[in-house]
C-alpha cells in the first residue's frame, strides 16, 4: 500500500528542508508501509526510506536505506511521510541545445 494523506491516520505539517522536495508530516498504521515509503524512526529528524519489511511473530521490523533496522509491534501506530508530489516543468522552458 502507498501512503498517502487520504490513508493517514492523522495528518500533521509540511516541512520543505529544500526547495521542491517537501513533505507532510503524518501517522499511519505500520502495517501499510511498504519498501519505498518514508517514515521517521526519530520524529525530530528527516524522514527514512524503507527498503525493507519483515512481519514475524507479531512485529514488524523496517529497514532504512542505510540497512539499520527498527522493530515494531505490528499494531503500531507509526510517524511518516508524504512526500510532495513531483513538480514537472513546462517543456517549453527547457533549454535545450
Amino acid at each position: 500500500m502507498c501512503l498517502t494523506l487520504d490513508n493517514a491516520a492523522a495528518v500533521f505539517d509540511h516541512r520543505e528542508p529544500l526547495p521542491g522536495r517537501g513533505y507532510t508530516r503524518t501517522r499511519h498504521p505500520i502495517g501499510h508501509l511498504t519498501p519505498g515509503d518514508q517514515w521517521r524512526p526519530d520524529p525530530n529528524q528527516p524522514p527514512r526510506t524503507i527498503t525493507a519489511t519483515r512481519r514475524r511473530h507479531g512485529r514488524i521490523t523496517l529497514t532504512d536505506q542505510t540497512g539499520v533496522s527498527y522493530p515494531y509491534s505490528a499494531a503500531a501506530l507509526i510517524p511518516t511521510a508524504v512526500p510532495d508530489p513531483l513538480r514537472l516543468t513546462d517543456s517549453s522552458q527547457l533549454d535545450v541545445a
